[in-house]
């Protein structure tokens, strides 16, 4: 991922849609002759192509589209990819293991088109308007707090004006190191409260219905968010809204899994919330970086969800009481670094 995000941030979305491609397709080999080896190289090789994918995506919309829709834009291919995601689980219910193959010869097309359609470069770059205006603009605040010392024989006064004009923008904001810090240990408890979700469910439903459960809670998931009012906007305290009450569905919701019905209601509700979180999160630390370094952020949301599923792991061996403790203490973590 680090590796394809220099790339992202030298514009170049086309090599990267080449790099997908042929990672797809390799993957999708190493599926004909089915071991656990092959299997491990497919699964390496598809995760290089949807990281590859993703970054190329977002590189267009941050080059091409104009700053202010860049939120709203990347909502949009949540929303496509979600809706993609939900059918292609339904269909593997349908289809069984069949539809593996199908699908992944269906997604090798979309991206060898896509490769030839996306856009390699642009002359001016949106990127670099909007790092030229947020430059402009941290320095307007900088003249404005500098007024203060038209007040220098009044220091209560000149105090008053600084602290109003430049602590007032500077509190609404977050550093970019703690939104990065905070999406992996919201990603990292996600993963970490879910380890105990096989335990649960391995005696209630089937595979089938477990692929049906998760197709219907992508799908049903990015509709809530559609209807949420600007959901693709930045905020703070929205961000911290939404962490507090999904941690608390997140770790006493997991209680009420009895059947498919109540693991599917489980799912659409932690899932819609995190993807909430998500994007908010992502599109403040995009309006901070100006739609450079996106890759960072993908990298480190993913390391969480490897150190969650590790660590869940090995905290259910030790005894619920220090799982459910150690969740908890992460959780308050992870709102506090957002303060």
């Amino acid at each position: 991922m680090l590796f394809l995000g220099s790339l992202a941030d030298e514009g170049k979305a086309r090599l990267l849609m080449v790099i997908a491609s042929a990672s797809m397709i390799f993957s999708w080999l190493s599926m004909l002759n089915l071991n656990t080896i092959t299997a491990f190289i497919s699964y390496s090789l598809h995760a290089i192509s949807i990281a590859a994918t993703n970054l190329a995506l977002n590189t267009v919309v941050f080059e091409n589209v104009d700053s202010q829709n860049w939120g709203r834009t990347l909502l949009f291919m949540r929303t496509i990819g979600y809706i993609v995601r939900g059918s292609s689980f339904i269909i593997l219910a349908s289809m069984n293991m069949l539809g593996v193959s199908l699908i992944q010869q269906v997604t090798i097309l979309v991206l060898l088109v896509s490769t030839v359609l996306v856009p390699s470069f642009s002359l001016i770059s949106e990127r670099s308007v909007y790092r030229l205006y947020k430059l402009v603009r941290e320095l307007s605040f900088y003249v404005k707090a500098s007024t203060s010392i038209l007040y220098i024989d009044k220091p209560s006064v000149a105090q008053g004006v600084f602290d109003k004009v430049w602590y007032g923008y500077s509190n609404s904001r977050i550093s970019e190191n703690k939104i990065l810090a905070s999406i992996t240990i919201i990603t990292c408890v996600n993963d970490y409260v879910l380890a105990l979700l096989p335990l649960m469910i391995k005696n209630i439903i089937n595979l089938k219905m477990l692929w049906i459960a998760y197709g219907v809670t992508s799908i049903v998931s990015i509709i809530a968010v559609l209807m949420l009012k600007d959901v693709e906007s930045s905020s703070k305290g929205l961000a911290l809204s939404l962490i507090l009450v999904r941690s608390i569905i997140l770790l006493t919701g997991i209680n009420i899994i009895k059947d498919i019905y109540t693991l599917t209601l489980y799912l659409i509700l932690t899932s819609t919330l995190y993807l909430v979180i998500d994007v908010t999160l992502y599109n403040m630390y995009t309006s901070s970086t100006g739609g450079y370094r996106s890759s960072l952020y993908h990298t480190l949301r993913e390391l969480g969800s490897i150190i969650g599923s590790i660590v869940g792991g090995i905290m259910l061996a030790i005894g619920m009481n220090t799982y459910m403790g150690l969740a908890i203490m992460l959780t308050a973590f992870s709102i506090f670094l957002l303060i």
